[in-house]
């Protein structure tokens, strides 16, 4: 009697699925790491333009309105620009204290999940 050879089919049944196990595994790291790989072009992306929008309110501030978009440059990004005054007290001596005042400017720029908060000026604050 002559022996047949070949795969039963249990283990053919078998390879496939150990084959779709790892295909899974594979295709969600896959997506994972593609996510991640999107965060981080975001948050550089926000980075650059950040730095972008501080050299042109640098060179002129009263023409950068306080929040806005870089428009055909990326439509999906916001920027916000703050400002906050801040105030350090320091006592010297008893009877002398030091006050400092200043002005930080702060550049926020979204875009999708990502966020970059860029403060960029610190000025005495005018009084």
């Amino acid at each position: 009697m002559k022996r047949k050879t070949g795969f039963t089919l249990l283990e053919a049944m078998v390879a496939v699925g150990i084959f779709a196990i790892l295909g899974i595994v594979c295709l969600e790291n896959y997506l994972l790491n593609a996510g991640i790989a999107q965060k981080i072009i975001d948050d550089q992306t926000c980075l650059i333009l950040a730095r972008q929008k501080e050299f042109e309110y640098l060179q002129n501030p009263e023409n950068i309105s306080e929040t806005g978009d870089f428009g055909d440059i990326d439509p999906e990004a916001k920027y916000q620009i703050e400002t906050s005054d801040i105030s350090v007290s320091e006592t010297v001596t008893v009877d002398s204290e030091i006050t400092l005042n200043f002005t930080v400017v702060r550049m926020i720029v979204k875009k999708r999940s990502s966020m970059v908060s860029y403060p960029f000026l610190i000025k005495p604050a005018t009084e």
